[in-house]
């Protein structure tokens, strides 16, 4: 009789378990050279993290911690030390674009949308003094907060060890895409959040149609009802006088449905929805006001400045 706790793996399942090491390895060294050792030098020092290449005209994610204030940013690329101009650095999501002036191979964007609750994932950074290495993990959660204080948009939160160094590498699914970036390790670094890749693109969206961020702001404040309306319980609970909310005709206890065609079930839904709103651009809300359904646009402003207690993603 078998042990209770030791199942012997079949040998129908030898197989599957041997691609998934051959698949990882292939991914890795398909995408080992589109990963990068980012330094930044400030009148404290060197900072050293990790980034990658994210379109073929040198273009590079890498986390925000990494270049703030930087007084000069090198990539490590090819056996190179090439100089970096700042693109930008988002405070809101942690993550900074940069640019080198040269060719590159790329990471192609994956689905973060399709992502849930145990699937795997794997890292390619740098940690620490070593080189480029992998690291293979799990899907534990989204979350939208953390100790208590909310992310700009939700995060996965990762079964997978970080060391310091790699703050700014992709994360990968298995078809080898990028689907997310690491900004933060959790606790002792066996666990970690990650961004998700939608959410990082709004930044580069913003830079290449505008050559700055854009996000958007209507200025209402929702609070969630005792049951839901048609599916949701975000209800509108003030308007700041003069705000796109309060413009648009919006008013104080409308149930919000949808944002821009992304449905609303609660209040935290519509912190997700509101993050990809752009200053300028027309947003679709649709509501529910006195048991009737109203489609109403709005028109985000640019979003005032996060408060200086938000969290700030460690590198």
């Amino acid at each position: 009789m078998a042990p209770l706790f030791s199942l012997p793996l079949d040998a129908a399942d030898q197989p599957t378990a041997q691609n998934i090491c051959t698949e990882l390895g292939r991914i890795f060294e398909q995408h080992r050279r589109s990963v990068v050792r980012i330094y930044a030098t400030d009148g404290l020092g060197i900072r050293v993290g990790s980034g990658f290449f994210i379109d073929p005209s040198g273009v590079i994610y890498t986390h925000a911690g990494t270049v703030t204030n930087a007084e000069e940013v090198k990539v490590s690329f090819d056996g190179r030390l090439i100089p970096a101009h700042v693109m930008t650095v988002d405070d809101r999501n942690g993550v900074a674009l940069l640019k080198i002036d040269c060719s590159s191979p790329f990471i192609p964007i994956g689905d973060s949308d399709k992502i849930t609750e145990a699937t795997p994932v794997m890292m390619i950074g740098f940690p620490e003094e070593y080189e480029v290495s992998s690291n293979f993990g799990m899907i534990a959660a989204r979350e939208r907060q953390h100790l208590g204080k909310y992310f700009a948009t939700s995060h996965f939160r990762a079964n997978m060890a970080v060391q310091r160094g790699e703050g700014g590498a992709p994360v990968l699914n298995l078809a080898g895409e990028v689907i997310g970036i690491l900004v933060a390790r959790i606790g002792d670094g066996t666990a970690c959040h990650i961004l998700p890749i939608r959410a990082a693109e709004k930044t580069r969206q913003d830079i290449a149609r505008f050559g700055e961020l854009r996000p958007g702001w209507v200025g209402g404040e929702v609070e969630d009802t005792a049951s839901p309306n048609q599916g949701s319980t975000a209800q509108i609970l003030t308007l700041g006088p003069g705000t796109p909310a309060a413009q648009s005709g919006l008013k104080a206890g409308d149930v919000i449905l949808s944002i821009n065609g992304t449905p609303v079930t609660c209040s935290e839904d519509v912190l997700d929805a509101a993050y990809y709103l752009t200053a300028g651009d027309l947003v679709e809300v649709v509501i529910l006001r006195d048991g009737e359904k109203r489609s109403i646009s709005v028109k985000p402003a640019i979003r005032p400045a996060p408060p200086a207690e938000s969290p700030t993603p460690e590198r």
